[in-house]
C-alpha cells in the first residue's frame, strides 16, 4: 500500500496523489482532491491502483528530490524559530497506515488542542473517509467548544506566493478543524520560502472548496470512467508521466505538435481532426470552428514540418 502524506507538498509541488484503500474503506485526503483538479486522469489511475488493478509507478526525479529536500528544511527552520519563541509544541506521530492508527493520530490531535498547547506539529485529522496532516496548527485567542483558545492551520511552501492548490489543501485543514473545535477558522495561513506569512480567511474558500469536494467524492464513487490524459502544467511532478507520453506517441496526440494550445487542440478534435498525422494531411483551406485560419494553417504548418522530420530522420 502507498502511504503519501500531505506533507509531500511542502515544497510547493503537487506530487502524485494515491487514493488508498485501507482495509475496505476507500481513504481520500487533500492530495488527491488536488490532483483530481489538476487532472482527472491520474485520479482515474490512482483509482485503478487502490483496487488492485494497476501498480502505481516509481519515478526517479533528482530535481524533485532536491526540491522536496529544501521544503522539508524549510519547515523544519519554521519549527525551529517557533521553538525559539517559548511557544510549547506537542508532535503527532505518523499513522502506521491502518484506519486504527488514523484514528489515533487524530486523537492525539485532539488531546494537544484540548490541552491548550501554543502549537501542534504534524496533525492528524480523520473523519472516517478523508485523511489530512497539518505542518502546524497554531492557537488563537477565538473561543470554540475547547475553551477559550481554538486553532488554525499554518503550512510551509518553498514557492513565492500562495496557490490556488494550497488554499484547496489548508482550507479541508480547516474543515477538519472546524469538525474537532465546534467552530470554523477564521483564518489559514501560508508560510512562504522567504519567510513571509500569507493569511486567508476561510470564509472566502469554504463554499468552493466543498463544490470540489463534492464532485471528487461523486467521480470515485461512481464517475470515473476511463479517461483520456491532457498535458497539463503539473505533468513534470506526476509519477505517471512516463504512462501518458508513451501514450500520447501511441495516439499521435495533437499534444505532440510543438506550440499547440489546449484550447487550439480542443477546437481541432471537434472539427474530427484528432492527430498529429490528420493536421499535417490537412487540405489547404480547411476551415475550423472558432479557430482563425492562421492559426489553423500555422498548426497545420508545424504538424507536417514535424512528420517529415521523423520520417526522413532529419531535422
Amino acid at each position: 500500500m502507498n502511504c503519501l502524506s500531505d506533507t509531500q507538498l511542502s515544497s510547493g509541488l503537487v506530487t502524485i496523489a494515491i487514493v488508498q484503500t485501507i482495509d475496505d474503506v476507500l481513504v481520500l485526503s487533500p492530495t488527491d482532491l488536488v490532483a483530481f483538479t489538476g487532472c482527472e486522469h491520474r485520479s482515474f489511475l490512482d483509482r485503478l491502483v487502490a483496487r488492485g488493478e494497476l501498480e502505481h509507478p516509481h519515478r526517479d526525479d533528482p530535481f524533485n528530490d532536491v526540491l522536496r529536500k529544501h521544503g522539508q528544511l524549510h519547515e523544519e527552520r519554521y519549527l525551529q524559530a517557533i521553538r525559539a519563541q517559548g511557544a510549547s509544541v506537542v508532535e503527532i506521530g505518523r499513522p502506521d497506515g491502518t484506519l486504527a492508527g488514523l484514528h489515533d493520530a487524530e486523537a492525539g490531535t485532539l488531546t494537544a488542542m484540548r490541552d491548550g498547547v501554543d502549537v501542534i506539529y504534524q496533525a492528524s485529522f480523520f473523519d472516517g473517509r478523508w485523511r489530512g496532516h497539518a505542518d502546524f496548527l497554531r492557537r488563537v485567542d477565538t473561543p470554540s467548544e475547547l475553551g477559550r483558545w481554538s486553532y488554525e492551520a499554518h503550512d510551509t511552501k518553498l514557492a513565492r506566493s500562495t496557490k490556488a492548490a494550497t488554499l484547496l489543501q489548508l482550507g479541508d485543514y480547516s474543515r477538519q478543524l472546524a469538525r474537532l473545535q465546534g467552530r470554523a477558522p477564521r483564518s489559514l495561513h501560508v508560510v512562504l520560502g522567504d519567510g513571509t506569512v500569507e493569511e486567508f480567511l476561510f470564509s472566502d474558500i469554504s463554499a468552493y472548496l466543498e463544490t470540489v469536494r463534492q464532485r471528487f467524492e461523486a467521480a470515485v464513487d461512481w464517475g470515473l470512467v476511463d479517461t483520456a490524459p491532457e498535458p497539463v502544467a503539473l505533468c513534470s511532478y506526476c509519477d505517471w508521466k512516463d504512462r501518458c507520453t508513451s501514450q500520447w506517441r501511441r495516439d499521435d496526440h495533437l499534444s505532440l505538435v510543438a506550440g499547440a494550445r489546449r484550447d487550439q487542440r480542443t477546437r481541432l478534435a471537434a472539427s474530427g481532426i484528432t492527430t498529429r498525422g490528420a493536421l499535417a494531411d490537412l487540405p489547404a483551406g480547411t476551415e475550423v470552428d472558432q479557430l482563425r485560419a492562421s492559426a489553423v494553417e500555422a498548426l497545420h504548418a508545424q504538424a507536417r514540418l514535424q512528420v517529415a522530420s521523423e520520417r526522413d530522420g532529419a531535422i
